[in-house]
C-alpha cells in the first residue's frame, strides 16, 4: 500500500505537469478561435443600436456595406425601415432622454442632407415615405450603445465631394 500514495515530491510534479497542460491546450484554443472580422463587428454595432443586443432573433440586415444601408423591421407597424447610415450627419445628431417611471429611454434624433430614412411597405422594395431626419429608439445600455455609435460612424463616415481645386 505504500506505492498507491504519491510522495510529496512526485505529487507536486504532477501538478505542474497538469498545470503547464492546461496552459498549453488552453492556448491553443484560443489561437485556434478566429477574430472577427470588420464586418462582424459592424454587424454586431448595428445590432446593438438598433436592438440593444449584439445578437438579436430579428437581426437589422446590412443591405448594402459599402454604403451603410440598413434594412429593419418596424417595431409599431407591419412595414419596413430604410436606413442611411453614412448620410447621418452626426455632427448634429442630439441624444434625447425620457423616463418611463424611474427607468431612463433613450433616443437619437439625427439629420441629413439627404434622406436618411425610408418606410418601406413589405417587399421591402417600394418607398411608401422617406424623411430627412429621424427619431430612432436606442434599447440598449446608453454607454455601450454610444461605443456602437462610434465603430458605426467610424466606418459608415460621409465622404466629402473632392474640388478639382
Amino acid at each position: 500500500m505504500l506505492g498507491l500514495t504519491p510522495s510529496n515530491k512526485s505529487g507536486r510534479t504532477f501538478r505542474r505537469r497538469s498545470a503547464v497542460a492546461a496552459a498549453s491546450l488552453a492556448g491553443l484554443v484560443f489561437l485556434q478561435t478566429p477574430a472577427l472580422s470588420e464586418a462582424d463587428v459592424f454587424q454586431q454595432a448595428v445590432n446593438y443600436v438598433f436592438t440593444g443586443n449584439i445578437e438579436p432573433t430579428d437581426a437589422p440586415d446590412i443591405v448594402d456595406l459599402k454604403s451603410c444601408v440598413v434594412v429593419l423591421r418596424d417595431p409599431k407597424f407591419n412595414r419596413y425601415i430604410r436606413y442611411y447610415l453614412s448620410r447621418f450627419n452626426m455632427d448634429d445628431a442630439i441624444f434625447g432622454k425620457k423616463y418611463s417611471g424611474s427607468r431612463p429611454y433613450y433616443q437619437l434624433d439625427v439629420k441629413g442632407d439627404d434622406v436618411v430614412i425610408e418606410y418601406l411597405n413589405l417587399d421591402k422594395k417600394t418607398v411608401a415615405q422617406g424623411y430627412r431626419s429621424a427619431q430612432i429608439p436606442l434599447p440598449g445600455d446608453f454607454e455601450q450603445t454610444q461605443k456602437a455609435l462610434r465603430i458605426v460612424t467610424d466606418r459608415c463616415k460621409a465622404e466629402k465631394p473632392k474640388t478639382p481645386f
